[in-house]
């Protein structure tokens, strides 16, 4: 947005911003489905884009982080400009960014052309979030909570159809010629969506801009709060952002980790030593299923938690609930040890209730920091999702480095590698060599058991007081 453009902002009289909230607030939670669509195109064709690009472990968790680290450091700069001009229009372009880039996959001709598109993509999603957020939860009123949780149900249902349909429609575009599958083109099919994303971005257009987000108290309630009270809604904002931050990392690793399970399994099953593009067709599928299994996880019962959770035991769940999910994710890849022959069954249920463990929260989490600080809600919708997004990116690289260890990454430096040999056997010889998939679950599963021990710290007088607002 130009400088003449954003002095021309002005402030939305209270009139104006209560003018049909319901049809906004559907218009905005409607495109968040589609955002999150395309937002996991590129997740769940990674076996397959894997295969025709060449792509080894390293460079899928690194297109992994760089899809979240773009995504998460681009949303508190967004928060920030919307809350300073309360404008809705960064959002908006950065919904068409996402659908151009990501729409454009196909035409990636190496590992460098995707992940300009995917990190360029990755941008434009996470900048529609925070403003989005915020004026689905101002239009929501004294339902705050709900409709954050319908926003997030809407986002994680947009991430179960990418997920699941996505690979199926590139099967289904994809011809063969004398019997063999030309992926290439099925890829290129990805184009046709652009049209129909556009479309909601005008959609998106329409309903939001030049809508405030900003309650008429909120900035009085402000400079009303003695140091004190300060200082304790921004230690709470503080702890909900490490516990968002280790989550969405337990979110990212776990992507990383279920692609390669999905890849291991789709291998033993075919009775196959090597990926083919017809093997990565299949485990693309198996993978989306998974993906979106995760996705059940989170939206489900988020939108339960948004419906029917009381102030008084918001600070309970957040602990509870990534406890729970730990154990789960622990047992995924032990599934042939308890269920032998339905291991695909079994992982799906685990992977579930993974979700619920370290996504059923968010919403919960967007909606209290949005009440801790009224006068500041894209900045809160910014930190607890794009804040905690930016850091999220080590779980795919860190989770990588479990499973196969610095001597299977090219690009490790020497110094580091030389510093991995020095190390005593016990600890030196698992770093080079891997510690293997089981363990890179066990410990992304101890990273969630920790984000709910820190929660404990969440003042609770405090939760249950803004309940209100």
């Amino acid at each position: 947005m130009s400088t003449a453009a954003t002095q021309a902002v002005t402030p939305i009289s209270t009139d104006e911003i209560a003018t049909r909230p319901a049809t906004r607030a559907t218009i905005t939670i409607g495109t968040h489905f589609v955002v999150d669509v395309f937002s996991f195109v590129g997740v769940s064709l990674m076996p397959l884009l894997a295969v025709m690009l060449g792509m080894g472990t390293e460079q899928k968790a690194l297109l992994l982080a760089l899809g979240s680290l773009c995504s998460g450091v681009v949303q508190p700069l967004v928060a920030w400009v919307s809350d300073k001009f309360d404008t809705r229009a960064i959002g908006t372009l950065g919904f068409v960014v996402a659908v151009l880039c990501i729409g454009s996959f196909g035409l990636a001709q190496n590992f460098t052309q995707l992940a300009i598109l995917y990190s360029v993509g990755a941008m434009g999603v996470g900048a529609f979030h925070p403003p989005a957020a915020a004026i689905t939860g101002h239009m929501g009123g004294r339902k705050r909570s709900k409709y954050v949780a319908f926003f997030f149900l809407a986002g994680m249902i947009g991430g179960m159809t990418g997920n699941v349909l996505i690979p199926e429609y590139v099967a289904m575009k994809t011809p063969r010629i004398d019997g063999v599958p030309d992926t290439t083109t099925g890829l290129r099919s990805l184009l046709y969506l652009i049209p129909f994303g556009l479309v909601c971005a005008f959609m998106l257009a329409r309903a939001t801009h030049g809508v405030g987000h900003r309650h008429t108290s909120a900035k009085s309630s402000h400079t009303e709060w003695d140091r004190s009270e300060r200082r304790q809604r921004w230690f709470a904002v503080g702890v909900l952002y490490v516990t968002n931050m280790l989550r969405f990392s337990v979110n990212m690793a776990l992507v990383y980790l279920l692609v390669e399970w999905a890849g291991e399994i789709t291998l033993i099953k075919n009775d196959a030593g090597m990926m083919t593009e017809a093997l990565g067709i299949k485990a693309s599928k198996l993978n989306g299923m998974m993906q979106a299994s995760m996705q059940v996880g989170m939206g489900g019962m988020g939108i339960v938690l948004g419906l029917i959770l009381s102030a008084k035991y918001e600070k309970l769940v957040f602990t509870l609930f990534p406890l729970m999910g730990s154990l789960a994710l622990f047992m995924i890849p032990r599934a042939h040890l308890i269920f032998e022959g339905a291991e695909v069954p079994f992982a799906i249920g685990a992977t579930i209730l993974t979700g619920m463990g370290f996504g059923a929260v968010i919403p919960v989490s967007i909606s209290l920091a949005q009440r801790l600080l009224p006068h500041r809600t894209s900045l809160a919708s910014g930190l607890m999702l794009g804040g905690a997004w930016m850091l999220a990116f080590t779980g795919p690289l860190i989770a990588e480095l479990i499973h196969k260890g610095l001597l299977n990454k090219p690009s490790a430096p020497q110094w580091m590698l030389n510093g991995a040999q020095s190390l005593p056997e016990w600890l030196g010889t698992p770093l080079l060599e891997g510690m293997g998939l089981a363990t890179g679950f066990m410990i992304t599963a101890g990273v969630l058991f920790l984000a709910g021990l820190i929660a404990l710290l969440l003042p609770g007088e405090l939760v249950r007081r803004v309940a209100r607002h």
